[in-house]
């Protein structure tokens, strides 16, 4: 392996790492510059949420090309976050102490050298969880019981929101996966362009979507359409 071959994007290495931090929990609302929690992100635990919540404001970058002024005061992250001044204040002291978050002038923050420690933080939080339900499992449960690829397809922001386009008529008009990437960051989806690709690629294996070469900009690309249109 060459040196060269280490080579990577600052920012791409950060919008990856925050990516992998938020996507399942929280939604960009680009009209009114909130940031909102879904099912899974609001049944985090406080530190979590706080976490989560901190990471996504670094995300803004990504999905805008610019980051909104939001006030991380207590009071402030009391209203975003919903949990009682009484509760959040130990725990911001907590997470602070702990080198997760640092005092700004807006309130608090956290740093994008911090985002692996994080991420390791709360999914750790749920895998005491999981193996618990794992091992109490018995083998006819198992049969039974969905597996970790499809739990993970289910809950995957690009593959459902693709699935979604493709019911309600997105894909009638060609498009390539730059637009498609493009409207995933319209709708607060944040994820790299090669992470689009796979889910794509299913929808036309599965014969839900065609794709043929189309010229633009003087060269040849891949477009998605419905299988028909």
């Amino acid at each position: 392996m060459a040196l060269k071959d280490l080579v990577a994007k600052k920012s791409e290495i950060a919008e990856s790492a925050i990516e992998s931090v938020v996507a399942k929990y929280v939604r960009y609302y680009t009209d009114t510059s909130e940031i909102g929690f879904t099912p899974d992100g609001a049944a985090l635990s406080g530190e979590n949420k706080i976490l989560v919540y901190l990471v996504a404001i670094l995300g803004w970058q990504y999905v805008t090309g610019d980051t909104p002024e939001i006030s991380t005061k207590p009071a402030d992250l009391e209203k975003s976050l919903g949990i009682a001044g009484g509760t959040l204040r130990p725990l911001l002291k907590s997470l602070k102490d702990a080198h997760m978050i640092a005092p700004s002038a807006d309130g608090y923050r956290v740093r994008e050298g911090n985002l692996e420690a994080i991420a390791a933080q709360i999914s750790g939080g749920k895998k005491p969880t999981r193996r618990k339900i794992t091992t109490s499992l018995s083998p006819a449960s198992k049969a039974k019981s969905p597996s970790r690829t499809a739990r993970r397809s289910t809950s995957n922001p690009i593959s459902s929101s693709i699935d979604a386009w493709i019911t309600d008529g997105f894909f009638r008009t060609p498009r390539t996966l730059h637009a498609v990437h493009q409207r995933l960051h319209e709708h607060g989806v944040i994820a790299r362009q090669t992470s689009v690709s796979k889910p794509l690629l299913k929808a036309v294996q599965s014969r839900r979507l065609m794709r043929q070469k189309a010229m633009q900009d003087g060269r040849e690309v891949w477009t998605y359409c419905l299988t028909g249109a």
